[in-house]
Order: structure tokens, then C-alpha cells, then sequence
């Protein structure tokens, strides 16, 4: 071979082999990236898998603290509305206190003219309704609570308005010239009654006058007043009986 031959040929033989290694090289660069690409779909599948993992625990976490929210919400305004119960009941009461205690204001003022009243109307009582009535009326002078004292009151306007309907018979000392008689009485209600002594021997009347009890003689009834309280002490009917009467008993 001449020369210029065996240059050709070396030449050709290094491209060759330039090539070769070309190839060589790419093919391994083409593995190293298809290797690359796998690990990365791998992992990108992974963070797939894992975020699909995540948005599920997400998803239940802010579910339940959406429930857990709306049960605090509710419980915030159920707080709210008791606690505007609670304002507008305690509203209420310190409204009724007051008016409790103007009330019991009010009463405290008009207590003592009640009690001059009572005493007033007492004054002009049968004797034994006086009698009758004292415990109550010590009550009402006494007692130290503002509801004792009512109370009292009412129990002896009660008795009061009671025996003013009723007839009684009733066995005692009256005071008649200033001389105390052990007498019988009859009494028509407590504006009028009668009397008379065991022996019959002094009879008469009682009555009520500028609102006071009086009583007065008057012999000569004595038959008729004995009658009559033994007919009302034995609660049978009998005859009409003419008695004694102050005309103005009702002053």
C-alpha cells in the first residue's frame, strides 16, 4: 500500500472508533436520563400517593374543626342567651324589689293611723269581743315584723266583721253606776245587747254611742230580757218580745 492508503485508512479507522464511542456515550447518557425519568415518576407517583394520604387527613381535620367551630358557635350563643336571661331576670327582680319595697314603704307609713283606727273602733266593741280580740291586738302593737302586725290586723277585722252577724250569750262583770254587776248578756250582733243580774233584779241595755259602748238600766224589761236570753241560750223560737233599744245604737 502506498502511503496516501495507509493515511486514509487510519483515518477512517479513528473516525470509526470516534463514533463508536459517540455512540457509546449517548446510548449511556440516554440510560442515565430514562433512569432519571423513572426515579422521578416514581417519586412524583409517591408524592402523588402520599399528598392523596394528606388531602384525606386534611379533609377529616378541617371537618372536624368545622364541627368543632359551629359547637363552639353554638355554644357562644347559647352562653349569650343565657346570659341575657340572666340579665333580664335579674332585671325583673330588682323591679320587683323595688316595688316590694315601695310597697312595704307604703305600709309602714299607714300603719300607725290603721293602728289609731283599730284602736278607735275597738273602743266602741261589746266588752267580751274586746276581750276576744286583745291577744290579736297585742299582736299588732308588738310585734316586731311589718307582716306580724298585718296579720294581727286582719285577724281582728275578721273577728269584727264575724260577730257583727251573730247573736251570743255571754256570762260576765259589766260596770253600771259605777258599780261592777254580774249579769247575762244577750248580744244582737256588736251594736246593741241586753242584760240582766241572776236575781232579776236590775236589767237593761247596751249600746254603742260616739263610739263607745255604754250600758243603761232599764227594770222594767227585766221579764222579757231573761226570756229571750234563755231562748237564745237554748237556740229555740219564741214568742215576739218587745226589748229596749237606743235609737241611735248604730253611731
Amino acid at each position: 500500500m502506498n502511503k496516501i492508503s495507509r493515511v486514509f485508512l487510519n483515518v477512517t479507522t479513528i473516525t470509526i472508533l470516534l463514533l463508536c464511542s459517540a455512540n457509546v456515550v449517548a446510548q449511556n447518557n440516554v440510560d442515565q436520563l430514562t433512569k432519571q425519568w423513572l426515579e422521578l415518576d416514581k417519586s412524583a407517583n409517591e408524592l402523588n400517593q402520599n399528598w392523596q394520604q394528606e388531602k384525606q387527613q386534611l379533609t377529616l381535620r378541617v371537618s372536624l374543626l368545622s364541627h368543632q367551630n359551629n359547637n363552639l358557635r353554638e355554644k357562644i350563643n347559647n352562653t349569650n342567651t343565657q346570659k341575657d336571661l340572666v340579665n333580664q331576670q335579674r332585671q325583673d327582680i330588682l323591679t320587683k324589689q323595688t316595688l316590694i319595697e315601695q310597697n312595704v314603704a307604703q305600709y309602714r307609713q299607714a300603719l300607725p293611723n290603721i293602728l289609731d283606727k283599730l284602736q278607735l273602733l275597738i273602743s266602741s266593741l261589746p266588752p267580751y269581743l274586746v276581750k276576744q280580740i286583745s291577744p290579736e291586738l297585742a299582736n299588732a302593737t308588738t310585734q316586731t315584723e311589718l307582716t306580724g302586725k298585718y296579720q294581727a290586723i286582719a285577724n281582728i277585722v275578721k273577728q269584727v266583721a264575724k260577730n257583727s252577724e251573730l247573736i251570743h250569750v255571754k256570762q260576765g262583770v259589766i260596770q253600771l253606776d259605777d258599780k261592777k254587776l254580774l249579769t247575762k248578756q244577750l248580744y244582737f250582733g256588736h251594736d246593741q245587747a241586753w242584760f240582766i243580774t241572776q236575781d232579776n233584779s236590775r236589767a237593761g241595755l247596751g249600746f254603742r254611742r260616739n263610739k263607745q259602748w255604754f250600758w243603761q238600766e232599764d227594770t222594767q224589761y227585766a221579764n222579757n230580757i231573761r226570756q229571750a236570753i234563755t231562748h237564745a241560750q237554748n237556740q229555740m223560737p219564741g214568742p215576739l218580745l218587745n226589748l229596749p233599744t237606743y235609737l241611735d245604737a248604730n253611731e
